[in-house]
């Protein structure tokens, strides 16, 4: 980024004034102070409340090492030691230009005041204000009546400003916004340093970025359906390195629409810590510590996340995402736990999700009020245009299957085991399953069933399930939303269509048809048929 990049100049190093032109030498002072040269058209001398003024008129010019100055007035306060420039005031200095109304500049504490539509450039960047303050010695220039940053690609607005030319360092505080190509970015406060192309942004942040990057030419307009949202207490950018960071229990949320502006497809991610790191193929997020996942058809809660969007040759996109520490998803009616979740999509569509060692899968049946589960050292899921169609576990697998009758009443369970269960899928109904490998099945009869019948490692946490409306009810809003009165957070937040159903109402599906090769189940629309699985009653 080079938003920031300015020069702030000395406005000011004269001592004492002559007539039309006229080489002095100031007394001698705590700093020795440069020889001046001084001119004007006209000189007076009065006496103004027993102070000596003296007044100089037209063309006046100061000329000092490399600094230049122009103006049409002068008024020199010798015992204050104050100069007062006035009528189109231009300071140059090596290359480095500032126009003001006014300019007033003390010797003895080396301070210079600029006042009246003041003017900052050097030649790539303009900053504008209605006053500055020059601190000669510490090389600091300081905006306190509001600043206004302008360059080739960024505008930067604040209330009050400081810059230190020597070190390169700005520091931009009080409703700072950003707008860039495609950035918009607020803030309470934000500090630059130019060398390293380093920012910092506190305090409420908040980040807009419409389209893809990689997505949009140079000369290319935006993508207005795609946008990214980033709000959090500290923002951290490294532009060189093309890395970025958001802390203080950040929010990201991306929003996709169609051509008509409706609202496709939305992701939502909560964690303590946001990295972000970008290479020509290679996009990676990294979100750390407590992280929360929601999209329309997926849930996540995990230690941390990893997600890579790699652009090939062909500039086809392939998506990976890994969930790391007992990360628990919930995709449809699925409640997926194990150590290490994969889900990889591609062309924006999910493709294959992974579950590593200790996998677990539950599902809440709400007819019968009882969770159906399925476990195994490894879980593959299959999909198709986002929507499942195989779900596959083993090795090690084993399942239970709650039974209902035609009435929706309890009718007992069958417990499977095998090398490998999979269950096939058409819409969101199971079908059928296959057991491979030593399959084995029984079942309990109602009156026989284990008051606490559940696989070993069973879990069902629906409370954890992150929503939409959860991720979304603590975020604080400036406002202005980039020049716009609403939010399109707080519209999402007021909308009965974008709130999502609670776990238990994600649930209200049919359940699978019967299994008419189990004679024990002839009644129960609720158990699957089978492959290769031999079923006996106790």
């Amino acid at each position: 980024m080079n938003w920031m990049r300015t020069i702030v100049i000395p406005l000011l190093l004269c001592s004492t004034s002559s007539v039309a032109q006229e080489r002095t030498e100031a007394a001698q002072d705590t700093v020795q102070t440069r020889e001046v040269i001084i001119g004007a058209d006209l000189l007076e001398r009065e006496v103004v409340d027993g102070e000596n003024v003296r007044r100089l008129v037209g063309n006046v010019t100061l000329r000092q090492e490399d600094t230049r100055l122009w103006a049409r007035r002068a008024t020199q306060f010798p015992n204050r030691r104050d100069i007062l420039f006035t009528g189109e005031v231009l300071v140059v200095e090596r290359g480095d230009s500032l126009r003001a109304d006014s300019v007033l500049y003390n010797e003895r504490t080396k301070v210079g005041r600029a006042r009246g539509n003041v003017r900052l450039s050097d030649g790539d960047v303009i900053v504008y204000a209605p006053s500055g303050l020059y601190f000669t010695r510490e090389k600091r220039a300081q905006f306190t009546e509001g600043v206004t940053l302008i360059d080739s690609s960024a505008t930067l607005r604040s209330r009050e400003g400081e810059y230190w030319s020597d070190d390169k360092r700005a520091e931009f505080y009080g409703d700072v916004v950003l707008d860039e190509d495609r950035t918009h970015l607020e803030a309470d406060s934000v500090s630059y340093f130019r060398e390293t192309d380093v920012s910092i942004a506190r305090g409420r942040v908040f980040i807009e970025h419409l389209g893809e990057e990689e997505e949009v030419e140079a000369e290319a307009e935006p993508d207005s359906l795609s946008r990214t949202l980033l709000f959090g207490d500290r923002a951290y950018n490294d532009e060189m390195a093309s890395f970025s960071r958001m802390e203080g229990r950040p929010l990201l949320v991306q929003l996709r629409s169609d051509s008509t502006g409706s609202e496709v497809d939305t992701l939502l991610i909560r964690a303590v810590q946001l990295d972000v790191s970008r290479s020509d193929s290679l996009r990676r997020l990294v979100a750390i510590d407590s992280v929360r996942i929601w999209q329309s058809d997926l849930a996540a809660v995990a230690d941390s996340v990893v997600y890579d969007r790699l652009t090939s040759e062909d500039d086809s996109v392939h998506e990976e995402v890994r969930l790391f520490r007992d990360p628990l998803a919930w995709f449809k009616t699925n409640q997926v736990s194990g150590d290490t979740l994969l889900i990889d999509a591609r062309a924006g569509s999910v493709d294959t999700l992974l579950m590593r060692n200790n996998a677990f899968v539950a599902r809440m049946d709400t007819s019968l009020e009882r969770v159906q589960q399925l476990k195994g050292r490894h879980l593959t899921a299959l999909f198709r245009n986002d929507s499942l169609q195989t779900l596959s576990i083993g090795p090690q697998a084993e399942a239970i299957n709650f039974l209902g009758d035609e009435n929706d009443e309890p009718a007992g369970a069958v417990k499977m085991s095998a090398d490998r269960i999979t269950f096939y899928f058409e819409g969101d109904e199971a079908s059928r399953i296959s057991a491979v490998r030593d399959p084995e099945s029984t079942y309990y009869s109602e009156d026989l069933l284990p008051q606490e019948f559940s696989l070993d490692g069973y879990q069902w946490l629906p409370e954890r399930r992150p929503t939409r409306e959860g991720l979304l009810e603590d975020i604080v809003l400036r406002d202005r939303w980039g020049g716009v009165d609403s939010s399109p957070l707080q519209e999402m937040a007021k909308s009965d269509d974008a709130r999502p159903a609670l776990p238990q109402d994600d649930a209200r599906h049919e359940p699978p048809a019967n299994d008419e090769h189990d004679p024990s189940t002839s009644a129960s629309r609720q158990s699957l048929p089978t492959d290769n699985t031999t079923s006996r009653g106790d």
